[in-house]
């Protein structure tokens, strides 16, 4: 699971979280045995590179998946040199750099869901769909 994954890398920057091998990807339950290079293999992108591969063949489905991987000039081959770089720059500065707000100050975020009304809000609305269906009654 990807949480194994998470785990296994906040081991790797230091942090101290007990485990087990056999929780990784790698491990073979039936031989009781770790694989070193498959979890080396998707810890560097190498299942994301493997699909790359597999979906050149159909350009659509490519572009819509890896379309900015292409425009950065990011193949399949170079992904592991992708993973290598942003880990040597992690390990160079593991500190979380603090981001800029993406809405100016002053300005509400956008809001996804609908704003909930209060208690006065709801009644208010009651009220003028009776009135609304009231007066519908009455003209017809």
């Amino acid at each position: 699971a990807k949480i194994f994954s998470v785990m296994k890398g906040a081991c790797d920057g230091g942090l101290d979280v007990p485990h087990s091998t056999s929780r990784l990807i790698g491990y073979d339950a039936s031989a009781k045995s770790f694989d070193a290079a498959t979890l080396r293999k998707y810890l560097f992108g190498g299942n994301i590179s493997e699909y790359m591969e597999t979906l050149q063949e159909e350009p659509e489905k490519y572009k819509r998946q890896f379309g900015k991987y292409q425009a950065a000039g990011v193949s399949a081959s170079g992904l592991e040199a992708l993973y290598e770089s942003a880990h040597k720059a992690i390990r160079a500065n593991p500190a979380a750099e603090k981001k800029t707000p993406s809405v100016p100050a002053g300005e509400k975020p956008k809001r996804y869901n609908k704003q909930r009304l209060t208690y006065s809000q709801r009644k208010d609305r009651i009220r003028q769909k009776l009135a609304s269906a009231a007066k519908k009654n009455a003209a017809a």
